[in-house]
């Protein structure tokens, strides 16, 4: 299921069950920030509820997917997570961000499900980072939502306790003092939740609720975002026939405030382009390269074009890919038999831009 909103929300207190434990050390970029509004929430985040009483990392993933590309099917998030009865280890989490058509999924709860070669849906990754912390980051979490970057959270059931739970944060209004989510949890369990699977927090109950240190962490305070590559697409020069034209494509591998740049760093990046009928490269080939990116950084690619014939109404299409690389520790949930071995993985992560000439 899946359900779109806008801005009106009414605040609303729910109790939330996913049996969940995780974990990732703590790092960070550095920089100033602009001020904030005092309240703003992310407009058309997918909601998706969750399978079962595990899959609320699968969910709240399954809707960060959908908000920004193709809607992924939960069950193929499930196997690229791992998840098991135990519930999803967060670095599956922030690995299943990465998954991409270099990769083959290492769980197995939906076997006929496993996707191989990228999630069917997608064949590129997207940028992929954890972020914990002993200290309460609510600013930076606001200014990740102003930015409209959804941000998963792993928090208790309830903000004075109860096992790990995922949720997305979506929202918030300094006016009321409160932190809106999109919980996939979705179901009635003593507070009502919406039909959108929208709840919300003061901010007091969010700094106890989030101060949740599961198996493996290191610090509470745990939070992830993913995205696509920005590719920001744009031509000079006359597009009349007989003419030449440059297109220039400046992409950005996203990283923001207060997650880690030096993690993941992109090799081998190169930029594709894909000319309508009416346009013809000038010299050299479609792919350009755009070597090593650090995460935050940008690269700019360049293409000269020959106009043969009408053009206007037409799309210029530029792909964007570079390769990263991670590990995910060996999986142990304490007072259980689960666990899964630790692994390396290599992935192609990177977005796609356009412009309609």
């Amino acid at each position: 299921m899946k359900i779109h909103f806008r801005l009106a929300v009414t605040a609303l207190m729910i109790l939330i069950s996913c049996i969940l434990m995780g974990g990732n050390a703590a790092d960070a970029n550095t920089g100033g920030s602009a001020p904030l509004p005092s309240s703003h929430m992310i407009a058309n985040v997918p909601w998706h509820q969750q399978m079962n009483g595990l899959f609320c990392g699968e969910g709240t993933l399954e809707g960060v997917y959908d908000y920004y590309g193709q809607d992924i099917n939960q069950k193929e998030i499930a196997d690229v997570a791992r998840s098991s009865s135990a519930g999803t280890w967060s670095f599956d989490m922030v690995r299943a961000g990465h998954f991409s058509s270099m990769s083959f999924a290492q769980g197995r709860f939906f076997p006929p499900e496993d996707p191989s070669a990228g999630y069917r849906e997608r064949a590129l990754g997207y940028a992929s980072f954890p972020y914990s912390s002993d200290q309460f980051w609510l600013a930076e979490l606001k200014g990740l939502i102003a930015a409209d970057t959804p941000v998963i959270l792993l928090m208790t059931y309830e903000p004075n306790g109860g096992g790990g739970h995922y949720r997305t944060a979506i929202g918030y209004d300094d006016t009321k003092g409160m932190i809106y989510f999109s919980d996939p949890w979705g179901r009635d369990q003593k507070h009502q939740t919406d039909k959108t699977g929208i709840t919300a927090w003061t901010y007091q109950e969010l700094q106890s609720g989030w101060n949740y240190t599961a198996n493996g962490e290191s610090h509470p305070y745990w939070g992830m975002v993913m995205m696509p590559w920005n590719v920001s697409v744009k031509t000079s020069g006359s597009l009349k026939p007989g003419s030449t034209a440059t297109v220039t494509a400046d992409v950005t591998y996203p990283c923001p405030v207060p997650f880690n740049s030096s993690r993941y760093p992109a090799k081998d990046a190169v930029a594709v382009i894909a000319l309508p009928d009416g346009m013809s490269l000038d010299s050299s080939g479609s792919r350009k390269t755009l070597g090593d990116m650090k995460a935050g950084s940008t690269g700019r690619a360049t293409w000269k074009v020959k106009i043969d014939g009408p053009v206007s109404g037409k799309t210029i299409m530029v792909q964007t890919q570079g390769k990263v690389s991670g590990q995910v520790p060996e999986a142990r949930w304490t007072g259980m038999s689960v666990s899964y071995p630790a692994y390396s993985y290599m992935d192609a992560i990177g977005g796609n831009g356009s412009i309609k000439l």
